[in-house]
């Protein structure tokens, strides 16, 4: 049976490849990103691979709540259920730097801009039978601690590295307090690691992080496999608040685990919503 799944940041990269991996099962993707022309042109590249692929490409500007307000506004009207909502978009400023919202532009985009969206989308996904969110984190989180008076100024980083070290323990953290949040629907919320993929934005991350993350290079195929896994396997449904590296429950640093911290950055994005 056809799933409704939505991908953000589906237009490249380990995105491109969970979109394509999952229309070819016979779901319903719908990829959005900031890049309308990037998207359809991917969207049209993956229906020509498979023209029964049902695919198609919405604009989102994760760093602009009026945006995302609109956005799911749209979204809701042509996919009323989601069954997978795959929260995959990231970046990485040379530099730190603020988005018009006032938001550090990393942890603005990759975890209050998916807050957000969550909020709005979070009663499609749980009117799915049996609704998944994947959230694509990082080993990078290993770098991180969450520093809530950074949040909105990006200067009081000492380097961008830690924002997006930052941002990337705030994608674990907001997978356990919404599972948590979740625990009593059908619906599980995992995250992962994709690996030391060759795409654009590892190329543009420091050498820290590159090492840190791993020498050896792979292809976004092998880098969105365990998303793709979280997303359609059954074996997977019997995990919720749960970090994945090759589709193996990992540990992270005891910051990721902390679910006080959890509950505190829940309770600061919520308050940044209004």
């Amino acid at each position: 049976m056809a799933r409704n799944v939505l991908i953000t940041g589906g237009n490249s990269g380990i995105g491109r490849e969970m979109a394509a991996a999952l229309a070819a099962r016979g779901d319903h993707v719908i990829i959005a990103s900031r890049d309308l022309a990037r998207s359809q042109r991917v969207a049209d590249e993956i229906r020509q691979d498979d023209p029964d692929a049902e695919i198609e490409a919405m604009a989102l500007d994760l760093g602009d709540f009026t945006d995302i307000d609109r956005f799911a506004e749209q979204l809701l009207q042509r996919m009323p259920t989601i069954d997978v909502l795959i929260l995959n978009a990231g970046l990485y400023t040379h530099g730190t730097r603020s988005l018009p919202n006032g938001l550090e532009a990393m942890i603005g985009i990759m975890h209050f801009g998916h807050f957000r969206l969550v909020q709005k989308l979070r009663d499609a996904v749980i009117a799915a039978p049996a609704g998944r969110i994947v959230v694509t984190a990082s080993l990078a989180h290993r770098l991180g601690r969450l520093r809530f008076e950074t949040f909105d100024a990006p200067r009081k980083h000492w380097a961008a590295v830690f924002a997006y070290g930052q941002a990337k323990l705030a994608n674990i953290l907001f997978t356990r307090e919404l599972a948590r949040r979740l625990a009593d629907t059908s619906v599980t919320v995992n995250c992962f690691h994709p690996g030391p993929v060759a795409t654009g934005l590892w190329s543009e991350l420091p050498v820290i992080i590159q090492r840190a993350l791993g020498s050896v290079l792979i292809g976004p195929a092998e880098g969105a496999d365990t998303g793709i896994w979280l997303a359609t396997a059954e074996e997977a449904r019997r995990f919720n608040g749960e970090y994945f590296v090759k589709r193996q429950p990992a540990r992270t640093t005891a910051a990721a685990r902390d679910m006080d911290l959890a509950a505190a950055l829940w309770r600061e994005s919520e308050a940044r919503m209004t």
